[in-house]
């Protein structure tokens, strides 16, 4: 999750103005990196594939091991050669997520840094919602499994424990078309923290919680300090109490970018970029901008609760 601290300046006791940020171009873009940092949900749940260059192509798991087993080989025998079963070829064209901010004459003059301050805290939320919800699109695109928890989380006796163990069960137990297991291991619970909340009123979740689990190695701001049924908990302010999956990070699916998060430096709008008065419009401007592909390829790796609100 983006850090949305107001904005302070880097140097103890001085007065953090519209004009200070004005001389420096890279001042701006430079925090937002630092806020930034961690803040995409993503990023602990798939694998790094690297860059691209606008469209990858990709094949879902079709099975976990090569086409023969392995064999016994005699002294000076030759090894055999397998290959793998592999699904069907899919491809994905990257789309570019951008959006800017302005900083207008008006602003500078009057220091209105609250305003400032606000546009930035609005772009930082902007961008990471846009990653959430282009996973969420990937989870949806791939046909996952889905589990009907037992009893509404909202119940007073509502099981979330027991539906988390069917959830983890039908990934654990996954197969493939030939009646081989994946050898899948559910480890994250990506989860509102809305519904968290419902979760963690129960009874018999309360039995079960281990509070002292913290992730020593975070990758992402919104993974929480504890685990529940064995998950590490995954949470984004962006998340619905309706979207609670169970899945196995890192290999249900991966992240590809081709244009990584990137921020323009402060300059002026249109017109001479040395005009005092901000040039045609009279304002200064910072794009931000990130174009990266999600894609799922092992759908079964990853579970969708339904039916927490009954």
């Amino acid at each position: 999750m983006p850090n949305n601290m107001p904005l302070t300046s880097a140097y103890g006791g001085q007065e953090l103005t519209v004009s200070t940020i004005l001389k420096d171009p890279m001042w701006l873009p430079d925090r937002l990196y630092q806020n930034m940092d961690l803040a995409f949900m993503e990023d602990a749940l798939l694998r790094d594939a690297g860059s691209n260059s606008g469209v990858v192509a990709y094949r879902e798991t079709a099975a976990p091991f090569l086409n023969d087993k392995a064999r016994e080989v005699a002294e000076f025998g030759e090894i055999p050669v397998s290959g793998i079963k592999e699904g069907e070829v899919k491809a994905l064209v990257g789309v570019k997520f951008a959006q800017g901010i302005r900083v207008s004459y008006e602003m500078r003059t009057e220091n209105n840094i609250d305003m400032v301050n606000r546009q930035v805290i609005a772009l930082q939320n902007t961008m990471t919602k846009s990653a959430v919800d282009a996973t969420l699109a990937a989870f949806k695109a791939a046909e996952i499994p889905t589990v009907a928890v037992s009893k509404a989380w909202t119940a007073s006796d509502s099981e979330p424990f027991k539906d988390l163990a069917t959830a983890k069960r039908k990934i654990s137990q996954a197969k493939t078309d030939d009646n081989q297991l994946y050898g899948y291991r559910p480890d994250t619970l990506v989860i509102a923290e809305s519904a968290i909340d419902l979760l963690l009123n129960s009874q018999q979740t309360q039995a079960f919680y281990n509070g002292n689990m913290a992730d020593q190695n975070p990758v992402y701001t919104g993974v929480l300090p504890f685990a529940l049924r064995g998950l590490r908990v995954v949470t984004s302010p962006w998340l619905t109490d309706d979207d609670v999956y169970v899945m196995q990070a890192g290999v249900a699916g991966f992240r590809s970018d081709t244009i990584p998060l990137k921020f323009s430096p402060l300059a002026v709008e249109s017109g001479d970029p040395s005009d005092e008065l901000g040039g045609n419009t009279m304002s200064w401007r910072m794009n931000a901008v990130r174009k990266r592909i999600i894609a799922i390829t092992d759908p079964k790796a990853v579970v969708k609760l339904t039916g927490l609100q009954g």
